[in-house]
């Protein structure tokens, strides 16, 4: 929904004034020595004009001079330092009033708005809106005040101006009805072709992350991948600039047309005025008192203009802001029926007809799936990559809800719990590992340092195999992860992140465990060590293990083959074997990693 420049001007004002209420005073004070400076600086010239013609003595020229000009500086002190402090809170407001409304927002709204291509491009012109001082929210902030005040400027100059000759008014105005015509098509040619340059503002985002991550210093500096990234940079940059060229040329033309009309309106009115005075028409002092005032209309008139083109154009980014702020949750929230207690531990899952297909996708990731999970097993999940095996995690942990049919957790769909309760139940490692710049108890309890439970976060760290390194560390479970926020923080490896990750799973205590990929970045040995703990790890749990190493599946009580989205071997590891189908295939091929030369006879058995 698109809404009015009036709406979103109230919308934001209220936001503001709620963040800092001193600005219900300090911004209506500024725009009155807004008004009245440019006012002085029309009066004081005809004010001294005046007094020579009238013959004034020095001590009243002085006194009279002396007086305006002191209240001048007043003035232009007060505009100054209001400036200055509203200035600052318009900044401290767009960040700390929208930009982390906005990351809570990301944070907390259903996947489905976050992870489809169509959402991160609101997202982006989300993020636009307040990425600068010059756009979007803080754009408002500051034009806002200055629409009204050139408003004001313009009725009161505009009422002397007709008192004298009201043909100078219909010229002046027709120039700046030429001016917004112009800023108008600005805008539109802007607003229908912002989806053109945002993608790229998403592409050169992406690849600054990921040019300037840490992790990806390595491989940058071993393979020379600095020259491939800016070579992708330049192009993208280049056909964004391009399109601003675009976009600036046609808000060039106002500003163009502006001086141009500048010119035009100086020879005429200045032409009336001194017609005018040449006929006695008027006096010195009403010519002089004109001149500043013809001076001051046009300026006020082409401000305003500047000043509405400029809302326009930032009401064009608090639309996109509100549109993402707004956006409609999927999920169930507030309202879902009681989640299992633990007196119903452990959880039965079930799988009814289900079928999911991504947004924009043409074919169904996962079709008419049927799977019961009885309370307390213990399930590896194997397949090709591409065969739905991590859409099937993201459908059990309530990150999307299926396409079609029903997910049971204890004879009840997951659509119907509140989303929030739900989450609970879920204890999840995900295949891609990301760890935050914050200490390692941080990272496992996922929560601020007063709610931490220490013992149990040792416990955790010692069940994942992590206890050994964390106390050989000065700060042990107290230390950073990477320098980012602490001098003295460290690097873990990959499999080190990957048991921190588990840490985690386990700290939350959640009654169904999901492991993707928990091992992946495990040697042999160190996964052979982590399996021989796996039964304690999910005890009295509903686990579901995913990994492309079938050796582990042996741990096991029951494996399921996946394929194309659906379930094409069910059994267990030798049942599987003696099917001779597509998981012993696998098994087999899997197998020659493992076998080793001993005293000239095979050994078959895996290094786990």
């Amino acid at each position: 929904m698109k809404y009015s420049l009036f709406k979103n001007m109230v919308y934001v004002y209220r936001r503001v004034f709620n963040f800092n209420k001193k600005l219900r005073f300090q911004i209506p004070l500024e725009m009155l020595s807004e008004i009245l400076i440019p006012i002085m600086a029309t009066v004081i010239p005809a004010i001294a004009v005046g007094l020579i013609t009238d013959k004034a003595s020095i001590q009243e020229f002085l006194l009279v001079m002396g007086g305006v000009t002191v209240l001048n500086a007043i003035l232009l002190y007060l505009k100054q330092y209001l400036f200055t402090v509203i200035d600052m809170e318009n900044t401290l407001a767009r960040i700390q009033e929208f930009f982390f409304e906005n990351s809570k927002k990301l944070m907390k709204t259903d996947y489905p708005n976050v992870e489809p291509q169509d959402k991160q491009i609101l997202i982006q012109k989300a993020i636009n809106s307040f990425s600068t001082n010059w756009v979007g929210i803080e754009f408002m902030m500051k034009s806002t005040p200055k629409f009204f005040v050139n408003i004001v400027g313009l009725i009161t100059y505009g009422a002397m101006i007709s008192s004298l000759n009201y043909i100078i008014i219909i010229i002046l105005i027709l120039m700046a009805v030429l001016n917004f015509i112009l800023a108008s098509y600005a805008r539109n040619y802007d607003e229908k072709h912002k989806e053109d340059y945002v993608k790229y503002d998403r592409k050169i985002d992406y690849l600054y992350k990921n040019s300037t991550s840490l992790i990806n210093g390595k491989d940058a500096r071993i393979y020379k991948m600095e020259t491939w990234f800016y070579n992708v940079f330049q192009q993208l940059i280049k056909k964004r600039v391009t399109w601003n060229k675009r976009v600036e040329y046609r808000y060039f033309l106002p500003s163009l047309s502006d001086n141009i009309l500048l010119f035009i309106r100086d020879i005429v009115a200045y032409s009336m005025l001194i017609s005018m005075v040449l006929d006695k028409e008027i006096s010195v002092f009403t010519f002089t008192l004109f001149v500043g005032v013809i001076a001051g209309f046009s300026s006020w008139l082409n401000e305003s203009v500047t000043a509405y083109s400029n809302l326009k154009r930032a009401n064009m980014g608090v639309n996109d802001y509100r549109a993402y702020e707004e956006i409609s949750e999927v999920f169930n929230h507030a309202n879902g029926c009681e989640v299992p207690k633990p007196s119903d531990f452990p959880l039965t899952i079930e799988f009814k007809d289900v079928s999911f297909r991504y947004p924009g996708a043409e074919r169904d990731t996962i079709s008419n799936l049927n799977l019961k999970i009885n309370g307390g097993s213990k399930i590896a999940l194997v397949g090709n990559n591409g065969a739905g095996k991590t859409t099937l995690v993201k459908l059990l942990s309530g990150l999307y809800y299926p396409t079609e049919g029903k997910i049971l957790v204890n004879g009840k769909s997951i659509k119907d719990y509140d989303i929030e309760e739900y989450y609970k139940l879920i204890g999840v490692v995900f295949q891609d590992v990301e760890v935050l710049a914050f200490t390692i108890a941080k990272n496992v309890a996922a929560c601020e340092e007063s709610m931490i439970d220490y013992s149990r976060i040792n416990k955790c760290l010692e069940l994942a195999g992590l206890k050994d390194k964390v106390d050989s560390l000065k700060d042990k479970e107290k230390t950073y992860i990477t320098q980012s926020l602490n001098k003295d923080g460290i690097l873990l490896s990959g499999g080190q992140m990957q048991r921190m990750m588990l840490a985690r799973a386990l700290y939350k205590n959640a009654p169904i465990i999901i492991l993707d990929e928990p091992t992946s970045a495990l040697d042999p040995i160190a996964e052979s060590e982590l399996y021989e703990k796996y039964n304690e790890l999910t005890e009295d749990k509903t686990s579901l293990f995913i990994s492309h190493r079938l050796a582990s599946t042996k741990f096991c009580t029951r494996i399921l083959f996946f394929e194309n989205g659906k379930v094409a071997e069910d059994g267990t590891h030798e049942e599987l074997m003696n099917m001779n189908g597509k998981y012993a295939q696998m098994f087999e091929i899997q197998s020659h990693y493992y076998k080793e030369e001993v005293g000239g006879e095979e050994n078959e058995e895996f290094a786990l």
